[in-house]
């Protein structure tokens, strides 16, 4: 269970109180193995929900079993509870938010560090500062799977957009060499992870506002201002790259749906899947494809991708059991440790 791991929460900014994050460490060698990193939703304002959000999913994560494949974490117990050998640590980022209807403040008499007024890219530009924190400090360079939840499924993909191609690195977890603090800041920006899984996430900001009649409006409005061309530039399924080539050491993408889920519908990761197979490149597969050098729809060096609408519950239920969320972290490690 998480509360059984090293707990240390971090502050890896000074502006605001929210620029602080959590860290869970495994005991054991961390030699081979992967960070698990977690960027909540909430709209982008909702302060209730925060990085501790994560812990049911790293109870269920250390509770589950590993599919088969994964040798190298059914090998190994670290007496939490579960096997955990494939994974070094849990990582979950806090950022600044923007304004809450129902959470008012007044910027006149409310202390600038508690302050919640932030707009576009300062959400992104918090979680940027957190990954080059983590990278500094636990030195696990692109040994990662970055997960994002909602509106932290847009900002994993958003930082992929605006990030370096230098900032990537092998996705491999045994060879990957490590990333030194000269590295990072050559770049500026965080070396990219193995893999990236969004959960029920926002990706076409005006496409599902209209799909849902203007009732996304005002938290579009109070993260990226009032311009649905503001909206458009900082949707990630509008990007005008190519997020293969941002992403030179990726390989995988997870997209997962729940068809319980009242928040977001099922065209929003089904148009997300259209556009990274059909622009980017990425090779779709099922769950359980390609767990050799090789998949059976593609070739070595493809980038994957994996659309699961199958996951269950309502939107906030998906973090709240954290069942799926496992689901999805032992897929995404599973094809790590196959190589793919």
């Amino acid at each position: 269970m998480a509360a059984s791991l090293k707990y240390t929460l971090h502050r890896y900014g000074s502006q605001n109180d929210l620029q602080k994050l959590g860290v869970w460490e495994v005991e054991g060698d961390k030699k081979g193995k992967y960070w698990v990193v977690y960027i909540h939703g909430g709209a982008w304002r909702d302060p209730r929900v925060t990085h501790e959000d994560f812990t049911p999913s790293i109870d269920q994560i250390l509770l589950s079993t590993p599919p088969p494949g994964l040798t190298s974490v059914n090998d190994d117990d670290d007496g939490s509870g579960g096997a955990t050998g494939g994974i070094a640590g849990f990582a979950s980022i806090d950022y600044r938010l923007s304004p809450h209807p129902q959470f008012p403040q007044d910027p006149a008499t409310t202390p600038a560090d508690q302050y919640r007024g932030a707009r576009h890219p300062d959400h992104l530009d918090d979680v940027r500062s957190a990954l080059v924190f983590l990278q500094r400090t636990y030195g696990f360079g692109g040994n990662y799977v970055l997960i994002g939840h909602s509106a932290g499924s847009s900002l994993a993909f958003q930082l992929l957009a605006t990030s370096s191609p230098s900032a990537s690195a092998s996705a491999s977890a045994s060879t990957a060499p490590a990333v030194t603090d000269a590295a990072i800041d050559s770049t500026g920006h965080p070396v990219l992870p193995a893999a990236i899984i969004g959960l029920e996430g926002l990706y076409d900001f005006t496409g599902v506002n209209d799909r849902y009649d203007g009732a996304y409006a005002p938290f579009f409005r109070g993260a990226f201002g009032a311009g649905l061309d503001a909206w458009d530039a900082a949707a990630p399924i509008k990007f005008a790259g190519s997020y293969a080539g941002k992403w030179p050491g990726g390989n995988i993408v997870l997209l997962g749906w729940s068809p319980d889920d009242t928040l977001v519908d099922g065209p929003e990761a089904d148009n997300m899947a259209r556009r990274l197979r059909d622009l980017d490149g990425f090779v779709e597969e099922g769950e359980g494809e390609g767990e050799g050098a090789m998949g059976s729809r593609g070739s070595v060096g493809d980038k994957r991708l994996i659309l699961l609408k199958d996951l269950r519950g309502d939107h906030d239920e998906i973090w709240q059991s954290g069942e799926d969320v496992a689901r999805t972290v032992w897929i995404a490690l599973r094809k790590l440790e196959a190589g793919l």
